[in-house]
């Protein structure tokens, strides 16, 4: 049950991308502000399922802060918008063990994603065989999550220096698979080593942001992958990196909580909610406006040409205002944005 809710939420029928925000729950050391962390982490769930229109929800915190979420979703389990899939985001393999008992209890919880190999990059398949050497127990812990009732989610992090031919592809896939115990994981993210570094000295470029690797057309099919983007909001910058995942065959866009401005500084999960919100809304809206179809109507007007002259006397009147008027009184300081 839980692979096939994931596939469904990782694969888009009309081949659109697919888009998994990231949210790190805090941890408050205030005993007051404990107490509302479970309201607060509900009203965050309730708003990534009712107004962001995530596709699902990659979760890093305790178990303990990640239970609320959990329950809202299952709470919406027969209603519209439902319930968004929860990934939870295992920080330290070697605590799985510790986790897994209390992580059965969390409703609406259907994978782990496992960051590979502690994070480092991997620069060809014969060096991720070589690093699968020394994690001979990630076999073991990718079953351990299967008998639980979840989805292991391989994060396999490249060196942004390496190049992929599709043969190079395969085969790394196939080596996760291996790595998995011989089965194919329900996805895998890929993620870009150079990430960290970008997102610390805050360079705005696109290819740090992404992984440098495109999907080949034989192995889409066997499973869904999902790229990483790590970038400052503004300015196109997340609308542009989506569209670079979309263009190498991904199904999915991992959003990780570095697009959120100051998200470390200052936790608070009512404008994180705001800003996925509007930031999925604006990818997802932007895919909408390009329109490329044929209509034939037969009626005694000719419904296109009249639509094209309103739009026309329309925007000629003015009523819509300038071409660059829509964003002349930006405060960035409050969280304003030119486009994510």
């Amino acid at each position: 049950m839980a692979r096939s809710r994931l596939a469904e939420a990782f694969r888009s029928p009309s081949k659109k991308l697919t888009l998994h925000p990231e949210l790190v729950l805090p941890e408050p050391s205030d005993p007051t502000a404990l107490l509302l962390r479970s309201t607060e982490v509900a009203k965050l769930s309730q708003t990534m399922r009712t107004k962001a229109k995530a596709n699902a929800l990659f979760v890093e915190g305790t178990v303990d802060a990640l239970m609320p979420m959990g329950k809202e979703q299952e709470n919406a389990r027969g209603n519209f918008p439902g319930p968004l899939p929860i990934i939870y985001i295992l920080l330290d393999e070697n605590t799985l063990s510790n986790s897994m008992e209390r992580l059965r209890n969390v409703e609406g919880l259907e994978g782990i994603l496992i960051p590979f190999f502690g994070g480092k990059g991997v620069e060809n398949v014969a060096g991720y065989l070589e690093m699968s050497k020394d994690h001979p127990g990630l076999a073991e812990k990718c079953g351990a999550i299967w008998d639980a009732g979840f989805q292991p989610i391989p994060e396999i992090t490249l060196s942004p220096e390496a190049s992929w031919t599709d043969e190079d592809v395969v085969r790394l896939v196939d080596a996760v698979r291996d790595t998995c115990g011989g089965l194919d994981p329900v996805s895998i993210v890929f993620t870009n080593a150079g990430s960290d570094e970008a997102a610390e000295e805050e360079i705005q470029d696109d290819e740090l942001s992404t992984p440098k690797i495109t999907i080949p057309p034989s192995i889409s099919k066997r499973l869904t992958f999902i790229g990483s983007v790590r970038t400052t909001a503004g300015e196109g910058r997340m609308n542009a990196a989506t569209s670079k995942l979309s263009s190498c065959n991904f199904h999915g866009a991992f959003l990780r909580a570095d697009c959120v401005p100051g998200y470390r500084l200052n936790p608070d999960l009512k404008v994180v909610g705001g800003f996925w919100s509007a930031a999925i809304g604006d990818m997802k809206s932007l895919k909408s406006k390009n329109f490329n179809f044929r209509s034939k109507v037969k009626l005694e007007k000719d419904v296109p040409m009249e639509w094209y002259n309103y739009q026309k006397d329309v925007m000629e009147s003015g009523a819509l205002g300038g071409p660059s008027g829509g964003a002349g009184n930006l405060n960035p300081d409050a969280g304003d944005y030119k486009g994510f």
